[in-house]
């Protein structure tokens, strides 16, 4: 169903594209907007500040992380403040801590079976460039033929978050599989590696993620794993096979190594070279 452009709306969409906000942001936003005026049957102009704050309280009332309800006070934040000139009506309003935890990595053997246990070749193929890649799901969808760059091992991402663009590694047991899907996929792809329902349209990150979530539910492996979770998987593989942390943050595409270091403390690795004074006192106890 088609969305009707409001002059509200409108404005917001305009400030938006203006901040050069993704495309995904700009529908998470609008969502966040429109919920709020669904909440009151109102133009979300015309509410009052008790009013906004009472449905973001109510938001967090009822469990939501704060992840969500950040990214809702976000958008209030840009709609009130930037589109409409409003920014009274949100003073009042801030962002909750989120919680510091570690990401959740999948071991070695359970990514070979979640990965050899989607049917269909695109969607396998993809998975296996993801993980090889460390790529998120956005950039997967969005890689195009012309990315690879087979001669020097290496995948150009011109589609990061944020919109950085970057290059990542290649691994050759991936170009090989990359090779196995073009020679087995007809008619071959033209400017989407991996398309969708026709050759000019890409796969869909859903429809990716569909076939992942079946393949985790078919080898009966913990369904908190989700298709995210393969970039934690393989920077915290190859950091226990030896990579160091710049390394891994150049695979991920990390602007600062800060993001990176929580991998190093999910695998205990950098714990291990520690010549730890307590190894003494074995004996005494």
């Amino acid at each position: 169903m088609k969305v009707k452009i409001t002059p509200a709306r409108g404005k917001m969409i305009e400030v938006m594209t203006l901040k050069g906000l993704s495309p995904s942001t700009q529908d998470n936003y609008q969502r966040s907007v429109s919920t709020l005026a669904h909440h009151y049957a109102q133009a979300p102009q015309d509410l009052s500040a008790d009013e906004i704050s009472a449905w973001v309280i109510a938001r967090i009332d009822r469990g939501l992380c704060p992840r969500t309800t950040n990214a809702d006070v976000s958008a209030l934040r840009l709609f009130y403040c930037d589109a409409m000139g409003q920014p009274e009506k949100v003073a009042g309003l801030y962002c909750r801590r989120v919680p510091d935890r570690l990401p959740r990595s999948i071991p070695e053997a359970d990514v070979e079976i979640l990965i050899e246990g989607i049917n269909d070749l695109r969607y396998r193929t993809a998975t296996l460039t993801a993980y090889g890649a460390g790529l998120r799901i956005s950039e997967v969808v969005a890689l195009q033929v012309g990315d690879i760059r087979s001669g020097e091992g290496l995948l150009h991402i011109g589609s990061g978050k944020g919109g950085h663009e970057r290059m990542a590694h290649l691994p050759d047991s991936v170009l090989q599989a990359l090779r196995r899907y073009w020679r087995s996929t007809s008619p071959r792809p033209a400017t989407w590696l991996f398309y969708g329902k026709s050759p000019d349209r890409p796969i869909t990150a859903e429809s990716l993620r569909t076939a992942f979530n079946r393949s985790r539910d078919r080898a009966g492996i913990d369904r908190g794993i989700s298709f995210h979770c393969l970039r934690h998987a393989v920077a915290t593989h190859v950091h226990e096979r030896g990579a160091p942390i710049s390394v891994i943050q150049d695979l991920l595409g990390h602007k600062s190594p800060d993001s990176t270091r929580v991998y190093a403390r999910t695998t205990g690795t950098m714990f291990r070279k520690i010549d730890h004074p307590v190894a003494g006192f074995a004996s005494a106890v």
